[in-house]
């Protein structure tokens, strides 16, 4: 490629007419056309240069094109003058880069498929197996239990007309962005996606992979948005993908992912709508979707594809208390014993008995795609079940189309901050805090993953009266996913937190005075400790009534603590604890309530109780009003707070 990219045409007329080009393109600036800088992803950096975000040099004619436009636009331009044969295995650089071509088609005027008698036959036929008729834009939603989907994630899709109008739209195609990720132990993983070190490239696979991996496998629902292209941004958007295949970019966790390479992406053909200036500074792929929704007439139509578990969740929520009790009476003796399902067959009884066989075989799909485990008995059943409800029309479509799940797009936003105060036996405090994203367990669910938290970098300033100021808390990561435990889903919860929290410490300069000279202030001293909490057990939820989680969520956990100071013996102090946290969301309200028994190993006093009660008011999507409790040994307060987020 960086021979073509020299070619000086061996045609006299070819030389004359390429330097007339060249001239023109020098007098109109095209190497800082809006369109050319998307085309090769560059970047505007400081003192009028650039950098292109693009990695490896297939993808560049010169070898100065990552970070000269000029030089690449010239290079480009000399390639397409190429007529020697070209080597086998190769393509002529038009075919390499079709969107650059059509560019340059538009701006010189001038067809060099047809001056130089060529075709490009695999790229033609790659885009007529697309046939795409529609794009769009698909987020599947948040998975807690791998770390690279923590946030959700994004792809494009290409609708294909024939599949729509067949209702076979997973055989359609995806086109997937994703880290090039070795194996690796978590660790390095979140190291090198924070801080680089690995790679994204563009792939195209059938969505259906994608539905089973998603949908199916990892129990994630998936949201279709349908975006307004015309045939000529279609056809753009195809043909830079070809070009794209050679691209591969750096890869960070929160700032280049799947979601701001599609956007960068959708920018090239939609460039009127700034997509790409939408950005911030970090962007989860959720952040993406709102921004495709808030251009105006971008999402033509939005379409909900649920999870299988979601399916089964919608299907046992619409039966009667009968035939929830004979559901769970075959999910509980299915892997055990032969079952006989003739009760169920059409005509039999006054039960929907469509609704328990779909629960039953759906509830099979999905544990089978857990544990390849099952048990021969179980796989009888299975079989059996599908026999008899084959004597039954397809009842359950209405069920499994209902849009009763929030979009993403409504979340609330990932940044807050807040404003509080409270009283404590040490003092009353003033108290600022500042969260960078994204979500705790008394943040509206709204939009966002159930029963969990993912906050990173959520810090608290306290001013205890007559005191100054103190750094009272810091948390670095914490991972909470509580996902329910039932028959159906046997889900482990797991907390994870890593920050700096404040302890107390008894104060050694007081260890000599009586103890009726020492108030309980001065007995003890807030100090500031780096802290790791690991914990992992069982929630419990009634998911499947009809009046979803009335009674609300409870969790039980069992973790390990450590925490460092060097005023303490050994330098610290850790040990096993028991914990219970209960939640309960009440359409503006919700109470979070929890308890804790901690017992260290070498410090004394041994054993802590720890007790917290918060209660939360939604006074908008964006703002709300907070009282939190807690209670500890020698620690008790009280406060309340009023909470912004952006």
């Amino acid at each position: 490629m960086k021979v073509w990219g020299e070619l000086q045409p061996s045609h006299e007329s070819d030389q004359i007419l390429l330097q007339s080009y060249l001239k023109e393109a020098n007098i109109r600036q095209l190497s800082f056309h809006p369109e050319w800088l998307k085309l090769l992803h560059y970047k505007h950096k400081k003192n009028n240069t650039y950098q292109s975000q693009v990695k490896g040099s297939l993808f560049f004619f010169s070898k100065e094109g990552a970070n000269n436009p000029t030089k690449e636009l010239e290079a480009t331009l000399r390639s397409f003058f190429l007529k020697d044969t070209i080597p086998e295995g190769q393509m002529h650089p038009i075919c390499s880069f079709p969107a650059r071509y059509n560019f340059m088609k538009r701006m010189f005027g001038v067809n060099f498929l047809e001056n130089n008698v060529i075709r490009c036959e695999r790229f033609e036929q790659w885009k007529k197996s697309l046939d795409v008729d529609s794009v769009s834009i698909v987020f599947a939603s948040y998975y807690l239990m791998a770390p690279a989907s923590v946030f959700g994630h994004t792809m494009v899709k290409f609708n294909q007309k024939s599949n729509s109008e067949n209702d076979s739209e997973i055989l359609d195609y995806t086109v997937n962005v994703a880290a090039d990720v070795p194996e690796t132990d978590p660790f390095r993983y979140a190291y090198h996606g924070l801080l680089g070190g690995y790679k994204a490239r563009f792939t195209l696979f059938p969505y259906y992979l994608k539905v089973n991996e998603y949908n199916d496998l990892e129990s994630r629902d998936l949201w279709e948005y349908r975006l307004a292209l015309s045939e000529i941004e279609i056809e753009l958007l195809v043909s830079h993908l070809w070009e794209l295949s050679r691209a591969e970019f750096d890869y960070y966790f929160l700032n280049a992912n799947c979601g701001t390479f599609l956007v960068e992406w959708m920018d090239v053909v939609k460039p009127e709508l700034g997509l790409k200036s939408k950005l911030g500074g970090v962007v989860s792929p959720v952040d993406t979707i709102k921004i495709y929704s808030n251009s105006g007439g971008l999402v033509e139509s939005r379409k909900y594809r649920p999870s299988l578990y979601s399916e089964i969740k919608l299907l046992i929520q619409e039966m009667e208390p009968e035939e929830k009790k004979i559901f769970w009476k075959i999910i509980n003796d299915s892997p055990n014993q032969l079952l006989n399902f003739t009760f169920l067959e059409k005509g039999g009884n006054n039960l929907r008995s469509h609704l328990i066989l779909d629960a039953y075989t759906f509830t099979y799909r999905y544990q089978r795609s857990k544990s390849p485990n099952i048990t021969e008995i179980h796989t009888n059943n299975y079989k059996k079940a599908l026999e008899i409800r084959s004597q039954f029309p397809n009842l359950i479509e209405p069920i499994l189309i209902k849009d009763n799940q929030t979009p993403p797009e409504l979340s609330h936003p990932k940044s807050r901050v807040s404003l509080g105060g409270g009283s404590s036996n040490f003092g009353n405090f003033l108290e600022w805090k500042y969260r960078f994203a994204y979500h705790d367990l008394l943040n509206q669910s709204k939009g966002s993953p159930p029963n969990s938290e993912l906050v990173f970098f959520d810090g608290v300033i306290r001013n205890y009266e007559g005191k100054r100021l103190e750094f009272t808390s810091f948390t670095f990561v914490r991972l909470v996913s509580l996902s329910p435990y039932n028959a159906i889903s046997k889900h482990w919860s797991y907390l994870l937190d890593f920050g700096i929290q404040t302890t107390l410490i008894k104060n050694r300069q007081n260890v000599w005075l009586g103890e009726g000279s020492v108030t309980n202030e001065n007995r003890w001293q807030r100090k500031q400790v780096p802290n790791v909490d690991v914990a992992v057990g069982w929630t419990f939820s009634d998911e499947f009534s009809k009046t979803k989680d009335r009674w609300g969520t409870i969790s039980f956990l069992l973790g390990f603590k450590s925490q460092f100071h060097p005023q303490w013996d050994f330098g610290g102090r850790f040990g096993p604890n028991v914990q219970s946290i209960y939640q309960k969301e009440l359409g503006n309200w919700k109470l979070l309530g929890g308890i804790q028994f901690q017992h260290y190993w070498n410090q004394k006093p041994e054993n802590h109780l720890l007790s917290t009660f918060g209660l939360r008011y939604l006074w908008n999507d964006v703002t709300e009003i907070r009282l939190e409790m807690k209670q500890e040994p020698v620690y008790q307060e009280v406060s309340g707070s009023f909470h912004y987020l952006f």
